[in-house]
């Protein structure tokens, strides 16, 4: 994302805050709901806008104490779906799959509009891959069995019309650009919105081949339980209008965001790593930028439909699950929230 970009909300948020002080002073004299948010993670630069809109008091503004939670959880979609977690963090595949599995869960606002997994190989050394088919006789690692990785690989298979028999693949964990540079495999499936700014932070250039160039399946955003968004809608839209606006100040303050982030990653204190998960920033934020004329948040139902014909093709869901039972924009819709570049 270049820096001379700016982000300027529009005049409906602007009446919003202005209307601000009145509302506070009817919310205070109601104690705030506690919120747990389960993101199956680490403190992470991907979690900023969660950390911006507790950090400048968006979530205080509706009246939430949010709290987030970083245990690795055995099945953390069905654990939101259960009520141990107000709102979890998940991709539009985990999604449909946990559905499909029997968490009753809704996927109520995107946090990144474009999915970030890709292949990746060295520049210097590698194979020469220019198209999917290419990756025909190729060293593939992927995370696990049934990971993002592992249906990325999958969804550039299928690009290529070839299948898993055309190449090798071995799974590597988390350790794919080790596995990379240490010429263990030949192309790496990972998160391009991390893993390429790691690699080129070790001295190792690569490539990098985005499955959303072929696929647009449904990426990242906020998971809530059905029983939750029946029962308390307001609190799922208070929940989503905070996380909104701090993905917005991110958007328009990377650098002041970021330093926000800091205070929640308190294991992050290496120079170098600072300026290399900066670097990251950059680089996931580039996947998260506004839809032209939708609001912040808003998730393409077609990509949905798309993502979920893929998941069935390929053997990920069991049943013909519908999309509309999994997905929503009412919240992202009532809220409205528009960005706009200059």
């Amino acid at each position: 994302m270049k820096s001379t970009t700016r982000y300027v909300l529009l005049a409906a948020l602007c009446c919003a805050l202005a209307a601000g002080g009145a509302s506070a002073a009817v919310s205070a004299t109601k104690a705030p709901t506690n919120v747990k948010v389960a993101t199956g993670f680490f403190p992470n630069v991907i979690f900023t806008p969660y950390y911006v809109a507790i950090a400048r008091g968006y979530y205080a503004h509706e009246g939430l104490n949010v709290s987030m939670n970083y245990d690795r959880v055995p099945n953390l979609l069905q654990s939101v779906a259960d009520g141990a977690y107000a709102f979890g963090a998940s991709s539009g595949d985990s999604a449909l799959i946990g559905r499909d599995t029997g968490a009753r869960i809704k996927y109520v606002m995107a946090q990144y509009t474009q999915y970030p997994v890709g292949a990746m190989w060295l520049k210097h050394g590698g194979p020469t891959i220019k198209k999917p088919s290419d990756l025909k006789g190729l060293r593939i690692g992927i995370s696990s069995p049934g990971s993002a990785t592992d249906f990325g690989l999958k969804a550039l298979l299928k690009a290529g019309h070839l299948t898993e028999s055309d190449v090798t693949v071995t799974a590597v964990g988390f350790a794919e650009t080790d596995a990379l540079i240490h010429h263990q495999i030949d192309v790496a499936m990972t998160f391009t919105d991390n893993e390429p700014v790691q690699a080129r932070a070790l001295g190792y250039p690569v490539n990098v081949m985005k499955v959303s160039k072929y696929f647009r399946l449904t990426p990242n955003g906020v998971v809530t339980s059905q029983s939750l968004f029946n029962s308390n809608p307001n609190e799922v839209k208070g929940f989503v209008k905070a996380t909104l606006r701090g993905q917005a100040f991110t958007l328009a303050h990377p650098d002041k965001a970021f330093k926000i982030a800091l205070k929640f990653m308190p294991d992050l204190v290496d120079p170098k790593d600072i300026a290399i998960q900066r670097k990251v920033l950059t680089a996931r934020l580039a996947y998260q930028q506004p839809i032209s004329h939708e609001p912040l948040g808003w998730s393409n139902p077609k990509n949905w439909l798309l993502t979920r014909n893929f998941l069935k093709s390929i053997g990920a869901l069991q049943h013909q699950v519908n999309p509309a039972s999994v997905f929503t924009n009412k919240s992202v819709n009532q809220v409205n929230l528009h960005v706009t570049t200059k």
